[in-house]
């Protein structure tokens, strides 16, 4: 019998990388769509690209609301024969199974800390990570937090300019309004803007510093043993709506990072997780500044995954067979990565140009959705290019691009 996975996720390329992780190892794979907006029509007549891998056994859609979440899993995920494997690969879902744990624990395995319910969402606060990383050694970017409440906020006089307002939106993952504010009157219009969709929030606002580098890195921990097998580099980041994601990277070995290695695992054990999670960092004027850990998958995973360090499949077995992680399993090469989908929607918007992305996808090692092992995912995706393409040029001609 093989053992189930669900993979809960809001984009086709983190998500594939997820299931082809787990599908060529040998397991079951159930994904979990989390949708922006409701569906029009059957399922299958806009089924997300990565659902059409081959290792996909069942596909389930859902809106990005905790409760509807937790019934689906509950509804259509439990096998009596066994504990099925949850893989959140968003903050929102994350979130959501962490803090409905007391539901699902007789039916499912899933990260956690202490296996104590809240206690990941706990350590989603941006605040108390900043405190607890300054404790352990790691340098980071000085911040004060505005509370807005119905529209209504006042600036602590403790700010300094230029600085960079971050919203505190965990379940909402927003992203606006992100940007350098050069004095006070730019940080009104920023959080101005905010108050427009989020009329309650909180925004942290740190002192600004210049990314000389933008890094990253994924690990996974069993609460004692932490591995991170590899850093990301970051060589060009995503526009428009996906802005700051990833769009192409360098995974390289870790031989020039061991002491900033060993404080980010400090951190890691300090918190207790067990599961497979995601830091971002950034080097300024020479030194590096933690910026936060996120408690889930990372949308460039499956470049560890292509680099032999399979990350989803050792947190199965952890969770599965109580395996120790093997904190010395490393990558001892450097390759290049580019995510399609990042290309695909900062060309159709017009922040780069077709031959920018054609020679992204061209001059990468690393696909994240081509492969030929498991076509059907690619094939889908050109078929998407070539529907994006025409509505592009219907948009150029109408001059709205």
């Amino acid at each position: 019998m093989k053992q189930k996975v669900v993979v809960i996720g809001h984009g086709y390329t983190s998500r594939l990388g997820v299931i082809r992780a787990l599908g060529r190892t040998g397991y079951e794979v159930i994904v979990i769509v989390m949708m922006v907006n409701k569906r029009k029509g059957k399922p299958d007549s806009s089924r997300p690209i990565d659902c059409y891998s081959k290792y996909v056994s069942q596909i389930h859609y859902c809106l990005p609301e905790s409760e509807k979440l937790i019934d689906l899993l509950l509804e259509k995920c439990v096998d009596s024969n066994q504990k099925v494997v949850i893989i959140p690969d968003s903050d929102m879902s994350a979130a959501a199974i962490d803090l409905n744990q007391n539901r699902l624990e007789k039916h499912f395995l899933f990260p956690h800390i202490n296996h104590r319910q809240g206690a990941v969402v706990d350590w989603m606060s941006k605040i108390r990570q900043k405190e607890t990383a300054l404790k352990m050694g790691l340098n980071v970017a000085r911040g004060k937090v505005v509370e807005v409440i119905d529209g209504a906020y006042s600036l602590p006089s403790e700010i300094t300019y230029p600085c960079f307002p971050k919203p505190l939106a965990t379940l909402v993952g927003a992203k606006t309004g992100l940007g350098k504010c050069e004095n006070e009157e730019d940080l009104h219009k920023t959080i101005n803007l905010l108050i427009k969709r989020y009329p309650s929030i909180s925004v942290l606002v740190e002192e600004y510093k210049k990314i000389d580098v933008e890094q990253a890195l994924m690990g996974v921990s069993d609460g004692h043993n932490v591995l991170i097998p590899g850093i990301i580099h970051t060589t060009s980041l995503a526009m428009g709506g996906h802005f700051g994601v990833a769009k192409r990277g360098i995974i390289e070995p870790c031989d020039d990072y061991v002491e900033l290695l060993d404080g980010f695992k400090a951190f890691v054990r300090e918190t207790g997780f067990v599961g497979i999670f995601d830091i971002d960092f950034f080097k300024s004027e020479g030194k590096y500044f933690f910026c936060e850990m996120n408690f889930r998958y990372g949308g460039s995973g499956y470049a560890y995954t292509k680099m032999g360090i399979n990350l989803p499949a050792l947190f199965v077995r952890m969770m599965t067979e109580e395996a120790p992680i093997d904190d010395k399993l490393l990558i001892t090469k450097s390759a290049t990565f580019v995510n399609e989908r990042m290309c695909l929607e900062d060309w159709y918007h017009g922040y780069i140009s077709r031959g920018e992305y054609k020679s992204l996808l061209r001059e990468s090692d690393i696909s994240f959705v081509t492969d030929d092992e498991d076509a059907l995912p690619g094939r889908m995706y050109k078929k998407m290019v070539r529907a994006m393409g025409m509505k592009r040029f219907a948009k150029r001609c109408l001059g709205k691009l």
